[in-house]
């Protein structure tokens, strides 16, 4: 006999099967630490694969099998990438096999997970519960050999209660994971399908009368110092029996600093009358003054205490409850954080670490967090599903405004899944477990209904739950808004005249698209029509080089009604460690593990590198969030800077600031900001420091200020630089031809005339442009597309009329000017400018213009002009594309750090853009990945009169008209010279 002996009715193909002897859903209020009822299971397990469940024989399950030979892996962890046969595969909206819902593929690769627990001689008389936090995709599990329970939902933990197939001593716990099953139909995400108990396992010992859930519902009055608070505790007893009379629970409410506000004490009631159970509830409430709120700024907390107290007056348990004061609500087009309009400033979140895939421990969270705080991130969507409950606890700790969101997402049956009433259940309970367990987080101000499955009743019966059980937080759900018109996606049914019905319900109360253009929010915000705040829940795709026109997102939120920000796609790459047969290694995307069908390097579109290595974007969005902004009025002597404060509830007295006068690229002078009081919200006029030190016949005045941390936040250091600003008080054109660095060493010029340009209009393209590892998709960029038709990447500068003036002077300096004429049937070019190879003794590049990070025509608005040097940039990108560059350069140097000599590159015409790099185009383009590309000897230079933006068009708006290269004439001209270091 196998364990899959009753072949295809085996619950993981059926969809209605959703779990067997499964308890229910409770808050996570588990003691960890010196608690000695509880005993982590995480480790090395044995494990053995099997092609399908209905090949594992019983013995497999057995408490006396010899495991000895067995393979051991850790748990958590996905067995995926630990060699057992199976590897990681990526899809985005296809499921990894065909076949129509609840179909299976003909191999369901099933492992064993066997560990041992031994049972302390002090837990006998109590229920024992195993916790499985997560498994990929379904799990059960054996106890002793027999059977305990079988759980689904692989990002929601399920318990059981083993007590009755244990035994005094060694025991064998054994869990049984299948990686596929009906239930993946409705996990199918944008993300790595892995496998394996992906979340801790433990046993916990509870008293034959025990807290089972505590409840917390922490408000906030209108005076915004006045927390309401109810406390309600859910007492069970192992047998089911009613409770005993005379039990009670002490509540106790205490300050993160120890002091206690509030203590009340309340009998369990345990009465029962006909037709009712009214449940063995103790609860307490009252007010509590002078409390401090929670808010993402300052994220107060406050440990509530419940101890459970038996009828002689003992202490039979106590659990501890971290929660805020806090009051979300709608109140017109504004979501409202108590009682003030809060930016959304976010970023999609998935689970993934490059080695262990879906197994993120606690401080991989807290760098994501933390990373997350130190670019002004406030918000965060947990895209597709919930995630694990620490990650909550520590949005609460250090202060971000949570989305959470069920594991329910149908994507490649996007409309249709919602409506199969075989689905029915396991949509509903896995939206209401997911309020059950995470119902006590201050930082969630959202529950959403899941990602891409339709809209049907289902959504609006979940949603009248949601609001039913906890009201005190929106709605979200994109499909809604996405399959009818923003005004009416999710709103109650209309009457035959247009008027909402009353008493339905919203299956979202905002609006929340996702890579909606700029014109249509804004024309949303701007027509008033429409009732609900806008809230993008995706945008500004992050796939490689990417999120053009971020700055433009942002005035749009900032200056148009309705509109309250978005949550930017998504956080990291999902990149993979792999190993090559000849050693080298790279960060895999789908298809690099043979696995088909695939959605190739989609998979990487975060702002962060697999490694956590943030890419240069990551300073445009800092920028676009900063908590502060300076701006200038007036004009002259009549000058002054306008600090305005962006955020919500917090004023300056954390950061400190600084100025540095910039005087025709090169910084003059510096000091210390002196910023008077600026409450949240508004704004304080300073000012302009430095002025009296402005030169006569200056062209280009600016000043840059900076603002840093004044002390250690949980977060970031002291001095961790927070936001920035350029104020330009001054510029003028500039002289057509500036004098350039001429040199005494006529051995050195040679590198001078060495320079041979060529003028180029393509560039290795863009994830943006197209994908060039997945030529046949469609329906994403289509720039590479349409330019390779055209033979730009063949045949580039040929196919337009250009020609080249070169001039010696009499200083050894030559003199280019580059006339490029772009014919209408080319419109919309990647670039138009020159490049060249540069000797290879120069590695250092120095530059006045645009910096100091990567900055593209629509991703340069973080950037401040000043004079600044580095090394090369290296491809921060997963996939080899155009990268590296500097916009607005007055010169460009490279320098040969070993003499000092520079070969400089100076406009004589307008800044251009420019570039360093140890690779060609061509290189870049070939390459499918890091490992293919060969570091060449020399950097390749290119200068541009004209760059295409970035956009986002992989999964999103295209480059903005005018970030494009339209038909015309452009110029480009400069002069090259050297200067000796001797």
């Amino acid at each position: 006999m196998t364990f899959g002996a009753l072949g295809d009715v085996h619950p993981l193909g059926d969809p209605e099967v959703i779990s067997v002897n499964r308890l229910p859903m409770r808050s996570p209020i588990v003691e960890r630490g010196n608690n000695p009822w509880f005993r982590s299971l995480d480790g090395e397990w044995s494990v053995m694969r099997f092609d399908h469940p209905r090949d594992v024989p019983m013995s497999a399950l057995a408490p006396d099998t010899n495991d000895v030979t067995w393979r051991t892996i850790p748990v958590p962890g996905n067995w995926t990438l630990l060699g057992l046969g199976d590897d990681p595969h990526y899809t985005n909206v296809t499921m990894p096999w065909k076949g129509l819902p609840p179909a299976l593929p003909a191999s369901v690769p099933t492992v064993v997970h066997r560990t041992r627990f031994a049972m302390p001689t002090k837990w006998r008389g109590r229920r024992i519960v195993l916790h499985v936090g997560g498994a990929e995709s379904v799990h059960s599990v054996f106890v002793n050999g027999a059977h305990a329970g079988y759980g689904t939902d692989s990002r929601l933990a399920s318990e059981y209660d083993i007590t009755p197939h244990l035994t005094d001593g060694d025991n064998s716990i054994v869990i049984v994971v299948s990686r596929f099953s009906a239930q993946s139909h409705v996990e199918d995400q944008d993300q790595w399908w892995m496998a394996g108990l992906h979340r801790e396992v433990f046993v916990r010992a509870e008293a034959a009368v025990h807290i089972a859930d505590v409840r917390v519902d922490a408000g906030l009055k209108g005076d915004n110092t006045t927390g309401t608070l109810r406390v309600t505790t859910r007492v069970e007893t192992n047998d089911g029996a009613p409770m005993p009379r005379g039990w009670s629970t002490r509540v106790e409410l205490a300050s993160a600093d120890g002091k206690v506000l509030m203590a009340e004490s309340a009998g369990v009631f345990a009465e029962t009358w006909a037709y009712v159970f009214a449940g063995h509830d103790a609860i307490v409430e009252g007010d509590v003054p002078r409390i401090r709120p929670w808010s993402a700024e300052l994220p107060h907390r406050y440990l509530v205490t419940v101890t459970l107290v038996d009828d002689k007056g003992r202490e039979v348990e106590t659990v501890r409850q971290w929660t805020g004061f806090r009051r979300v609500e709608i109140v017109g087009r504004d979501l409202l954080v108590n009682g003030a309009r809060v930016m959304l400033r976010g970023v999609n979140r998935h689970d993934h670490h490059p080695d262990r895939g879906k197994a993120v421990t606690p401080e991989d969270m807290r760098a994501d967090i933390v990373l997350m705080k130190q670019h002004n991130v406030n918000a965060v969507r947990c895209s597709h599903y919930p995630n694990d409950p620490r990650f909550l606890d520590l949005c609460d700790e250090l202060g971000l405004y949570v989305i959470d969101e069920a594991n329910v997402e149908s994507h490649a049956w996007n409309t249709s899944l919602c409506l199969d009433p075989r689905y029915r259940t396991t949509i509903m309970s896995r939206i209401t477990r997911m309020v059950e367990r995470d119902k006590n987080h201050p930082s969630i101000i959202m529950w959403s209904l899941g990602n891409e499955s339709g809209y049907g009743a289902v959504h609006d019966a979940a949603a009248a739950w949601i609001r039913a059980h906890d009201g005190s937080r929106p709605v979200h759900y994109e499909p809604a808004v996405y399959h009818e018109d923003w005004r009416r996606g999710g709103r109650p049914a209309t009457d035959i005249v247009g008027n909402w019905v009353a008493g339905g319900v919203n299956a979202s109360d905002v609006v929340c698209p996702m890579y909606a253009t700029i014109d249509n929010i804004v024309a949303y915000g701007k027509s008033g029509r429409g009732t609900r705040p806008l809230i993008m829940c995706e945008y500004s795709h992050a796939m490689g080089n990417s999120n053009g026109s971020l700055a433009d997102y942002w005035a749009a939120f900032e200056n148009t009604p309705g509109l309250q920000g978005g949550f930017v796609w998504e956080w990291k790459d999902h990149g993979i460690s792999q190993q090559l047969d000849d050693g080298r290694k790279r960060f895999a995307y789908g298809g690099q593990f043979g696995d088909h069908p695939n959605d190739g390097n989609f998979v990487a579109d975060g702002l962060v590198h697999s490694d956590m290595t943030p890419h240069p974007a990551m300073r445009e969005l800092a920028w676009c969030l900063r908590p502060v902004s300076v701006s200038v009025a007036g004009k002259g002597a009549n000058a002054s800077l306008v600090v305005r404060n962006r955020q919500s509830f917090r004023d300056f007295s954390w950061l400190r600031a600084e100025w540095e006068l910039v005087i025709d690229g090169t910084p003059a002078k510096r000091g210390k900001l002196t910023v008077p009081k600026c409450a949240a919200g508004s704004t304080a006029k300073v000012p302009v420091p430095g002025g009296a030190m402005v030169p006569r016949g200056a062209r280009d005045v600016r000043i840059l200020v900076r603002w840093l941390t004044r002390n250690n936040e949980p977060w970031a250091t002291a001095d961790h630089l927070v936001a920035w600003d350029e104020v330009v008080l001054k510029s003028t054109a500039r002289p057509k031809t500036p004098a350039p660095r001429a040199s005494s060493s006529a051995a050195v010029a040679a590198d001078v005339a060495s320079v041979d340009p060529k003028v180029t209009i393509w560039r290795a393209a863009v994830d943006n442009d197209g994908f060039k590892i997945m030529p046949d998709l469609r329906g994403f960029g289509a720039s590479l597309r349409r330019w390779t038709e055209q033979g730009i990447d063949a045949r580039n500068a040929d196919l337009v009329d250009h020609d080249t003036k070169r001039t010696v002077a009499a200083d050894g300096s030559i003199h280019f000017t580059h006339r490029v004429r772009v014919p209408k049937h080319l419109d919309d070019l990647p670039r138009v400018g020159v490049t060249f190879p540069v000797p290879a003794r120069y590695t250092q590049v120095r530059w006045c213009g645009d910096g100091p990070h990567e900055c593209y025509p629509d991703r340069r608005s973080s950037a401040m002009r000043s004079t600044w040097e580095s090394a090369p940039d290296e491809l921060p990108y997963l996939v080899p594309q155009e990268f590296g560059m500097r916009t607005n350069c007055e010169w460009f140097e490279v320098v040969d750090p070993a003499t000092g000599d520079v070969l400089r590159f100076a406009t004589t015409g307008a800044p251009f853009h420019a570039s360093a790099r140890w690779h060609t185009t061509a290189d870049l383009h070939s390459a499918h990945d890091q490992t293919e590309l060969v570091r060449r000897d020399h950097l390749t230079v290119h200068l541009d009169v004209a760059h295409r933006g970035l956009g986002t068009a992989s999964c999103g708006p295209d480059t903005l008209p005018q970030y494009r290269i339209g038909a015309g004439t452009y110029v480009l001209s400069y002069a090259v010279s050297l200067v000796s270091g001797r």
